[in-house]
């Protein structure tokens, strides 16, 4: 396995997870925005826009079909992983 530069975010990342398969690469950073990159290459294939703080976790259900976040901005979302559409979000009141 040879090491894949991942570019694209502009603050530091905060976490950094595989898909079940292996194939594809989710991020999320201090800059709000999760991204999801192909594994082989590290081409960036889409971003997850609408979270206002930095995003402190994720998962992606075992078919990569969604990926849930949460986020400091007291939210938590569910996003379709083919379009980048939030699905539902879910708010709280912090820890």
């Amino acid at each position: 396995m040879r090491p894949v530069l991942l570019k694209g975010h502009e603050r530091s990342i905060t976490c950094v997870k595989y898909n079940y398969d292996g194939d594809l690469l989710f991020t999320a950073s201090k800059d709000h925005t999760p991204s999801m990159w192909r594994a082989e290459d590290g081409e960036r294939i889409g971003t997850f826009n609408g979270h206002k703080g930095t995003i402190w976790d994720f998962d992606c259900d075992r078919m990569s079909r969604r990926l849930v976040t949460a986020s400091a901005d007291a939210t938590a979302r569910m996003w379709e992983c083919e379009t980048g559409t939030c699905l539902q979000t879910f708010v709280h009141r912090g820890p």
